[in-house]
């Protein structure tokens, strides 16, 4: 039996190699198991960081490790540009609804590697098993991709977010963070904030792309935050800020009464 990790650079994937250096998933082997990381040409810096510093000392060891890249490996892919080229070409946004950049940068790349391994690729999901990074904590997840030959040794180890931040640490693994591209729809509040004050390009690169779409589909709700376009979105979140720092000052003064409020 053949297995392919899929790394992603974050929390839940180098778990999963802390559980290798542990011995705690002991059918895996140099020989057996490929890393495979298919980068969509928009990661965040630290993600490369990351898968670097994580990576390199593997194959050291002599484990082989395989990144994907669409405009290298274009046998695995059907874009042939890194996610963002291939936005800015097609003049398109990544979509939170069908999630079609997961699926043509991720999951089919993977999925065509794998049947790459297999003797007949029609026999990819039986002859290779897929090892995914989902956390006991995000069981819906495990559920919504399937089994199709797939294992996901944190969940069976019943291991979630917390424990996974242990268990790097227990393995003397470099610290890891939520990986994701710098376009991805699904960020949060803060990373939408770290982008713009850290990573200005990066921003520069999103905002230029949700401007197109905008104004390929004619202003039509194309934006990466609820309803604002990004700028005026960070703007929003700022005067927030400024206005609740203001109040927690005004009311951690010392009063005696409250009534010149």
């Amino acid at each position: 039996m053949k297995y392919i990790l899929s790394w992603g650079g974050g929390v839940n994937s180098t778990a999963i190699l802390a559980m290798i250096k542990l011995g705690m998933l002991p059918e895996l082997n140099k020989d057996n198991t490929c890393i495979v990381f298919a980068d969509t040409g928009a990661e965040m810096p630290y993600t490369y960081e990351h898968t670097s510093r994580c990576l390199h000392p593997m194959t050291d060891e002599g484990w082989k490790v395989k990144v994907l890249r669409p405009w290298i490996d274009k046998e695995f892919y059907t874009p042939k540009l890194g996610l963002p080229e291939y936005c800015i070409d097609k003049q398109v946004m990544p979509s939170r609804v069908n999630r079609w950049c997961t699926m043509e940068f991720k999951s089919k790349p993977i999925r065509k590697f794998r049947e790459s391994l297999c003797s007949d690729p029609k026999k990819w999901d039986s002859e290779v098993v897929l090892i995914l990074g989902i956390a006991s904590d995000e069981m819906k997840r495990a559920k919504f991709l399937g089994q199709f030959h797939t294992k996901y040794p944190l969940i069976n180890h019943n291991l979630d977010r917390k424990g996974c931040i242990e268990l790097i640490k227990k393995a003397g693994l470099p610290e890891a963070r939520k990986s994701g591209c710098y376009l991805c729809p699904f960020q949060g509040k803060d990373q939408w904030i770290e982008l713009f004050s850290k990573y200005p390009e990066y921003f520069a690169k999103t905002e230029e792309l949700e401007n197109i779409a905008r104004e390929k589909y004619k202003g039509d709700a194309y934006f990466f935050v609820r309803d604002l376009p990004l700028r005026e979105q960070i703007e929003k979140w700022r005067k927030m800020k400024e206005k609740k720092c203001q109040q927690k000052e005004l009311f951690g003064l010392e009063r005696h009464c409250l009534c010149e409020f």
